[in-house]
């Protein structure tokens, strides 16, 4: 009996033990994402009405007065309007860039001529520092094009982000360039957990290439087609279409995106300039919250049964 009782204490001590480990191993990330996430946030949704008084020195609760000025804003100002209408275009062409990324990785599964080419050529942007890509993109959209477009045609043409007529596509082409490295990383990926006895067995029933993709791989690898879609939906505000690394703080207005404009005003605003900004990201989380889980519950409802 006392030695059943002593392995008893033992194994209780031990379990005691390992529990003070796992609590103090878990107590710094949890501090740090109750006070960096919670408390930032709970803070930002108070923050959202009240209003900085110079006179006081303090912050003032003043209700909606925020929510109806940026709603105002929405209206009137005109870089607001094109961070609309800029942010949804991006949406538009990235859902575009999904399918091609689809296609490539197909491509690049089957093993097809020069697809460690294409690969490494997709995947560059996504290896070199993005200043690094950047710096070299300009320098070949403002100097390597028109130099080239002169040589072949003997006019003397501006840099496609010279041109305001250009400078938008030029943007979003490089936006939609430099995120295709990681989907089509991802996408391989999942294509490569196929299992080779279902391509064969389609094979020997005479499938081709076009029907194995739309009938075989897209709905095997579903699940991870609608982690970025629904990734993607959710960060429509937030993306900011690498403005920042074009252009610093000093991009057109009519090349602003929400995620652009908030990450600026942020930089360049004082504290009394918060309030407004805290509304208005509280007014496109309303919006971008529904909007996402509405798309991943149409997704999941549509898309294929294996």
């Amino acid at each position: 009996m006392e030695r059943i009782k002593a392995k008893k204490n033992g194994f209780g001590k031990r379990n005691r033990n390992r529990l003070i480990f796992y609590c103090a191993f878990l107590s710094l990330p949890v501090l740090q994402f109750c006070i960096f996430y919670i408390g930032v946030n709970f803070n930002s949704i108070l923050l959202a009405f009240k209003s900085y008084e110079y006179e006081t020195g303090a912050y003032q609760w003043v209700g909606f007065m925020n929510f109806k000025e940026v709603f105002r804003d929405f209206g009137s100002v005109l870089y607001l309007q094109a961070s609309i209408r800029n942010s949804l275009m991006l949406y538009a062409f990235t859902m575009l860039t999904t399918f091609l990324a689809l296609l490539f990785s197909y491509y690049i599964f089957k093993r097809a001529p020069l697809s460690r080419l294409f690969q490494t050529m997709l995947f560059i942007p996504n290896i070199i520092s993005a200043i690094v890509m950047v710096t070299i993109f300009k320098y070949f959209v403002e100097r390597a094009i028109p130099f080239a477009w002169e040589k072949l045609m003997g006019e003397t043409v501006q840099g496609l982000l010279g041109n305001q007529k250009t400078t938008l596509g030029t943007l979003i082409f490089y936006c939609c360039w430099s995120g295709f490295g990681v989907q089509m990383l991802m996408y391989s990926g999942a294509m490569s957990g196929v299992s080779d006895s279902v391509i064969e067995a389609a094979k020997l029933d005479g499938i081709t290439p076009i029907r194995e993709f739309f009938y075989i791989i897209v709905p095997l690898i579903y699940p991870t087609l609608v982690t970025f879609l629904v990734v993607e939906v959710a960060g429509i505000f937030t993306n900011q279409m690498n403005l920042y690394n074009f252009y610093g703080l000093k991009a057109e207005y009519s090349l602003y995106t929400f995620g652009y404009f908030l990450y600026k005003e942020i930089q360049s605003v004082n504290i009394s300039g918060y309030p407004y900004l805290a509304a208005m990201g509280l007014v496109l989380t309303a919006v971008a919250v529904p909007l996402t889980l509405i798309v991943r519950k149409v997704l999941e409802t549509v898309g294929p049964k294996v």
